[in-house]
């Protein structure tokens, strides 16, 4: 009615503000953890640097192709990223182990390179499709649930195949260098 002052007495900013920065401060320490767990195991700092770079490469990909889909960055889809952090270091260091274990039987980066990328592309592409499969009913939810959970399916999905993607030509070529 006429007259009535409308307070707001409840706003969500504030806790929406605080969400987002604790998921990217979780998706840095993911980074991080990720960078020493590699570092520990491969014992080798050049070796650790190919999935740091691929991690960051595969996230850019995602924000590329969540920007051509028109959507925006929220809870959802920053959720989607912090679990892709998993899957899409888990490729790169597929391909890096193997790569590695050519490398150790005495062969040029070159040779390792080729050999080792040879062996596990097509479990790298089989991993990626299977995945992806598991994402793909929630595509087909229908109503609410269904619109709110669109986006996270298709963030998740696209890091993923990009993380593939970046796992076999990406990752092969800095370990040629």
């Amino acid at each position: 009615p006429a007259g009535i002052k409308h307070n707001i007495f409840y706003s969500t900013k504030v806790s929406l503000d605080q969400s987002i920065e604790q998921v990217e401060h979780t998706l840095l320490e993911a980074f991080i953890l990720v960078f020493i767990v590699v570092f520990i195991f491969l014992q080798d700092f050049r070796s650790t640097l190919i999935p740091a770079i691929a991690v960051p490469v595969a996230i850019l990909g995602t924000f590329f192709f969540m920007q051509l889909f028109g959507f925006s960055i929220n809870l959802l889809t920053l959720f989607a990223l912090i679990l892709a952090i998993g899957i899409v270091v888990d490729d790169a260091i597929v391909m890096l182990e193997n790569i590695t274990r050519h490398l150790e039987m005495g062969k040029t980066p070159l040779q390792a390179t080729l050999d080792g990328s040879k062996e596990v592309t097509f479990t790298i592409l089989s991993m990626t499709l299977s995945l992806v499969a598991v994402f793909i009913p929630v595509l087909f939810l229908e109503g609410v649930v269904g619109r709110l959970l669109r986006e996270f399916a298709v963030t998740i999905s696209v890091a993923i195949v990009v993380s593939g993607l970046v796992s076999v030509t990406l990752t092969p070529m800095l370990c040629a260098l």
